[in-house]
Order: C-alpha cells, then structure tokens, then sequence
C-alpha cells in the first residue's frame, strides 16, 4: 500500500509541475483597456517615456489560433516606450514566438518585437519587421543588429487592417558560435497542425554571435519614420510547434450537465486518435498529453472556452509506442477546479 501510495505522489508531482515545460508565455492582454503594460508583468525601458505600451480593446480574432478572442490587445506605435516579458530562458532546442498582428500604418521598415536575453534591455535577437512595399506590407527578420546583417524582407502583398498569425523561430545550433538560425512564418488562415517545411523567411544566420540563451520577448515602438504601428494580441512563446495550434472541434454548444473527459477513441491507435470532453460552464481549459515518465509531450488546448462538448485530435506519428496519459484542467469562471486523467496507448 506505501508503494502504490508513493507511486502515486510521484505521478501526481510529475503531472503538477510539469504542466508548462513546452509553452513558456501566454499573454492575452486580458486586462482593462487602459492599463499599461507595466502593470501586468511587463517591464518599460529605453524609448520616450511619453507614450507607454498599453492595453486597447477590443483583442484581435483569426479563425482557429489558439489565442484568438481572448482579452483585449496592445497597440505598438512608434516614438514610444519599449517593454519587456520575461520567460524561463532557454538554450538549446528552438523557441516559438507567435502573436496576431494588425498593421495599421507602414513606412520604410523597423523591427517591432524581438527576443532578448534573460538580463538584458538591449540584444534584441530575432528581430521581427515590418514595412510598406508598395503600397502593401512586406515582413522581415534579422537574427540581430543590422551590422550583423541581414535583414531579410519576403514578398509584400499583405493588406493593411487585416489580422495575420506571426511565428518567428529561434533555432539554436551547436557547430559554431554564429550558426543558430531565424525563420519566419506567416498566416492568413489557419495553423496547420505541424510546422511546415517551407517558411516565408529563413533560415537566416548573419554574422552576429549567437544567444547563449533567450528569456524575454520584447515589443518595441521605433522611429516615426521607419517604424509601422500595429495591433499585438494572443502572444504564445514555446518551445515546440504543437503548443502553438489549435485543433478544437465543437461538437455542440448545448450546456452539458457536467465536467466529463472520455475515453479516446480509438484505443490502442496509430498514430491518430480523439479526445472528447465538455466543460458546464465557460472557463479556462488545458489538455495535455504525457509519457509514462510524466513528461510533457503534447499541449493540445490551453485556452479560454465557452460551454460545450469539443472534440480534438492527437497525433502520435512523432512519438514510439507505449502508453501515455492525457491529463485535462478546467477552471471555470467562477473559481470552481476540475481535472481528470486517462491512459491512451500508442501502438505501431
């Protein structure tokens, strides 16, 4: 019986505290419009103390992003205060940085957002752009200072006022000091559920040394010359590109009587399979799937839902054979918790 009980603690710490190991922020700006950004874990510095980032309602939409929907949204100007969120720092593997992104106003081309370092205000690293190229929008990156070149613009054509999804990667490599990799991806319609070959922008290297590690994401208003003004919402940095999709089928909008969690089907599977659930009320939902080991493989939902009956998919085509849990949180709107676990297997 003692064994079985500590099996169970140890299980129960594995699930409770590595719930987040992919996705390392989420920012909704789901805050009163008003407010600064200073006022909710973001950090101003550099740039005029005259115009600070703040929130602005409403929040940006796109059909089937994760973070679509949700709070409201900032909005970067230019000649204005920069700000900074930090995230556990990594320094290996690759890191995921997507938002919605409304351009507003274009001019010759400034970067907008940038990952920094965990102690610092001024190595921007994977510097995300945006400028007018006749009369439309054109986005670039450069890995760092336009010294370290290059900046790199893809095609223009991409309209003012409209929501697009930005998913700038952060590649790190081992052979050399100047070898990580940027890339850029850019969407007007759904995220496909894996990372797709061909980015819009990248891989690019430069010349500039790379990050020894990266723990903050940074926007930045630039100059009134250069520099867009846009709209920011749904802000998600990971280190893997399932936590930043979403592949949430409803199944119906009618309240059910209460919290449930089925049985995927099917069970065993290869390499695909389903997970129903409902929620009674609307809340904040997560469902995650984990080894036997308790380590996070999978982040399948992590977002605000209404109530219903929803449906998603999980696809194991990456993973060996063997058994995994998948784990789901609610919380409801009214501060009420409810959770539950369930085995699925994998076999090839």
């Amino acid at each position: 019986m003692k064994i079985k009980f500590l099996f169970i603690l140890l299980f129960m710490f594995a699930f409770g505290f590595g719930l987040n190991a992919q996705t390392l922020l989420v920012e909704d700006f789901a805050y009163p419009a008003g407010d600064s950004l200073g006022a909710h874990g973001w950090v101003s510095f550099s740039g005029s103390n005259t115009n600070v980032l703040s929130v602005v309602s409403p929040g940006l939409t796109f059909t089937g992003y994760i973070g679509s929907g949700i709070g409201n949204a900032t909005h970067v100007s230019n000649t204005g205060q920069d700000a900074y969120k930090g995230f556990d720092s990594v320094t290996s593997g690759s890191i995921y940085a997507a938002m919605m992104v409304r351009i507003d106003t274009g001019h010759t081309g400034d970067y907008f957002s940038a990952l920094l370092p965990p102690t610092s205000t001024t190595n921007y690293t994977a510097r995300l752009y945006a400028k007018d190229t006749a009369g439309s929008v054109a986005f670039g990156i450069s890995k760092g200072a336009a010294s370290g070149g290059p900046i790199v613009y893809g095609n223009n054509g991409y309209t003012y006022g409209t929501v697009y999804v930005l998913v700038l990667k952060y590649k790190f490599n081992t052979g050399t000091t100047t070898d990580d990799e940027i890339s850029l991806y850019v969407f007007s319609a759904a995220l496909p559920l894996t990372e797709p070959s061909t980015p819009y922008l990248g891989p690019v290297l430069g010349t500039v040394n790379d990050a020894t590690s990266l723990g903050r994401i940074a926007l930045r208003q630039g100059t009134t010359a250069s520099s867009a003004t846009l709209g920011v919402d749904g802000i998600r940095v990971t280190k893997s590109w399932s936590n930043i999709v979403t592949s949430v089928n409803t199944i119906s909008t009618n309240v059910p009587s209460g919290f449930t969690l089925s049985q995927n089907y099917p069970n065993p599977f290869n390499p695909v399979t389903n997970i129903r659930f409902a929620i009674p009320s609307n809340g904040f939902v997560t469902l995650k799937v984990f080894n036997a080991l308790g380590k996070e493989v999978s982040n399948l939902v992590n977002q605000n839902m209404n109530a219903g009956t929803f449906e998603v998919k999980f696809d194991g085509a990456k993973l060996a054979s063997g058994m995994y849990f998948y784990k789901m949180s609610f919380i409801a709107d009214n501060g009420k918790l409810f959770a539950d676990t369930k085995k699925l297997m994998l076999v090839k």
